[in-house]
């Protein structure tokens, strides 16, 4: 039993989930013959490494290592226990769980996270019911509509509003027996204090009132946080939640749940800095865009971003303080070599505003000659030094070279610096002397020489028996019988085949999912990265190969036995007497007959 439910249920639920639609919610993946490869979502790399087959339900990196079924992806992705990870499964492909009462222990076990997710999930269907429904939210409708914002984009990025009052969420939390500690923790009410005392509280206060309330969801379309607008004039004019266990802005990209798919497809994001910047251009269709939330846009949000696509574009206020929020990017985009443009708009304009006045046209026009940021950058130092003096060149070179130091592709680096040169009208060796970077290279090349050589660490014939028995599990009852697992000369790659083989007899079939489903973590690894490589046995008899590898590894096992038999015999040879002797010869006999029986040809016709 897993909790509540069964091994029979977990089994249902992962035969009809499809790990190809679960981590496309993650990651952009491309065909790559049998399987489909795309950018690890668990590490950061320049080049796709991770694997997805959807034929045996697993993914694998070869970059880091990781390596599982659909609950390890979504453990590992999604940050979900497993039992979570279960019932999320069953809710998105229709298996129905056994319904169950949580007792008092059962529901103080309940992570707290869980219960984070479940009252801002309340609290964002009440925010949206009364903006949708009730006669409150009639000034939240009126408002939305003069921004010119649809009900279809209402209903897409479920938007809210809040009563103009000071209890309307606390009494329906109330009603719904939550937590009122917990929901004062992610910042949708505040303790009101006796007077003249700090520590005690006589209720509680909504903390949006009279807003327009913008839900924050993370990829599983879960709420992790809310922006509220004011509907009426006051301060502050826009109010966040506050960072928490399930909120980090820093990590957090407002509208991804709907913009990931477009961007795909696309094969482009367009980054802005506001809820209505972000909902104006999904309303004109410009549905691959995102927004920050309150931060200038950070390594892991890009990270977040490559995953889809590997071209960025910034759009943001058309200010000075618009174009330094540009401009800071560019480092980050560098680094994670990305492209990275910016979209130009007339002074004093910003997104929401310029499309709203009538000019979509405009605007597309403005998307198709945005500046790569690069030259954006270089031609603003050309404007603040003076380039006919030296001093203003070696101001521009210095600040350049900075900049262009991080970016770790080299050839990408000298193309810019051979720019940079051509700008200032100096040889491009000068620029080259600047740069003091150790080679990225080269510590990678000790990084793959050093995974090689532990990858390597295994017999090469005991790896091939374990592939053979992923894509060939037919094989396996041969295997058995042979018993060749107990002379494995490696203690993993015998605890993986006797695990494959126990499945096999168990199910009369290997579904290889459920095996990673059920096996230790430091084996899933190594048994997805067998999994993945099948090219070498393409095209060949596997009986042949199998064969050839048992009597590899029994050969090997006889040449460390023979080894080990003719020192005995030495030793034996000169004691005096001589009965040790013969029954050490006789070992040697049978031995050597042990050895000519291993050349029958018993594994072809299987």
């Amino acid at each position: 039993m897993v909790g509540f439910l069964s091994e029979e249920k977990v089994s249902e639920i992962r035969d009809r989930s499809n790990i190809l639609e679960i981590i496309s919610d993650y990651v952009a993946l491309k065909k790559a013959g049998k399987n489909y490869r795309g950018l690890c979502p668990f590490h950061s790399e320049k080049t796709p490494s991770f694997m997805v087959n959807e034929e045996k339900q697993i993914f694998h990196c070869f970059g880091c290592g990781e390596g599982g079924d659909v609950f390890t992806f979504l453990m590992k992705a999604g940050h979900f226990s497993f039992p979570q990870a279960v019932e999320e499964l069953a809710r998105r492909y229709g298996v129905k769980l056994p319904s169950r009462e949580l007792s008092a222990i059962q529901k103080k076990e309940m992570t707290k996270k869980e219960v984070l997710f479940q009252i801002n999930q309340i609290a964002s269907e009440y925010f949206h019911d009364l903006l949708t429904r009730r006669r409150e939210g009639e000034g939240g409708r009126s408002y939305l509509s003069q921004r010119g914002i649809s009900p279809e984009i209402i209903s897409e990025h479920r938007l809210g509003a809040s009563a103009d009052r000071w209890d309307g969420l606390v009494q329906h939390l109330q009603g719904k027996k939550v937590s009122l500690e917990l929901a004062w923790e992610l910042g949708l009410i505040f303790p009101k204090k006796k007077a003249g005392n700090s520590t005690l509280r006589e209720g509680w206060y909504d903390a949006f009132r009279g807003r327009i309330l913008f839900p924050i969801f993370d990829l599983h379309q879960r709420v992790v946080g809310f922006g509220g607008r004011i509907i009426k004039e006051g301060q502050p004019k826009y109010l966040n939640s506050p960072e928490s266990s399930i909120y980090h802005k820093g990590n957090t990209l407002y509208g991804l749940q709907v913009a990931k798919q477009y961007a795909v497809e696309k094969d482009c994001v367009i980054v802005v800095e506001g809820y209505f910047d972000l909902l104006t251009l999904h309303q004109y269709g410009w549905k691959h865009s995102v927004a920050t939330l309150g931060t200038a846009l950070t390594t892991p949000h890009i990270q977040t971003l490559k995953r889809y696509t590997k071209n960025l574009m910034t759009l943001f206020d058309a200010d000075q303080a618009g174009i330094q929020a540009a401009l800071r990017s560019l480092p980050l985009f560098l680094e994670e070599e990305v492209t990275g443009k910016m979209i130009a708009l007339p002074k004093g304009e910003d997104p929401d505003g310029f499309l709203r006045k009538g000019n979509p046209e405009d605007f597309r026009k403005k998307v198709e000659r945005s500046v790569p940021l690069i030259d954006f950058y270089f031609d603003r130092l050309a404007k603040t030094h003076d380039l006919k003096s030296i001093d203003g060149k070696v101001k521009v070179a210095k600040e350049g070279m900075a900049l262009l130091g991080k970016i770790p592709n080299k050839i990408r680096r000298d193309f810019y610096i051979k720019a940079l040169a051509e700008r200032l009208e100096i040889q491009e060796s000068f620029l080259h002397e600047m740069l003091r970077i150790p080679s990225r290279a080269s510590s990678r090349s000790g990084e793959d020489l050093k995974k090689s050589s532990a990858e390597g660490a295994f017999p090469r014939a005991e790896e091939i028996v374990i592939r053979l028995m992923v894509h060939h599990p037919e094989l396996i009852p041969i295997l058995s019988k042979e018993r060749i697992f107990k002379e494995f000369e490696s203690p993993t790659l015998q605890r993986i085949a006797e695990t494959l083989k126990d499945f096999y007899q168990k199910k009369g079939k290997l579904d290889l999912s459920e095996v990673l489903g059920n096996l230790e973590q430091d084996l899933k690894a190594r048994l997805c990265d067998f999994a993945f490589r099948e090219n070498e046995l393409e095209g060949v008899d596997p009986g042949k190969i199998l064969q050839d590898c048992v009597q590899k590894i029994r050969e090997k096992r006889l040449r460390k036995e023979k080894y080990e038999l003719v020192k005995k015999i030495r030793e034996a040879e000169k004691q005096p007497e001589g009965k040790r002797l013969a029954s050490l010869l006789k070992e040697h006999q049978e031995l050597a007959i042990r050895e000519r029986g291993l050349h029958q040809d018993r594994f072809r016709k299987v």
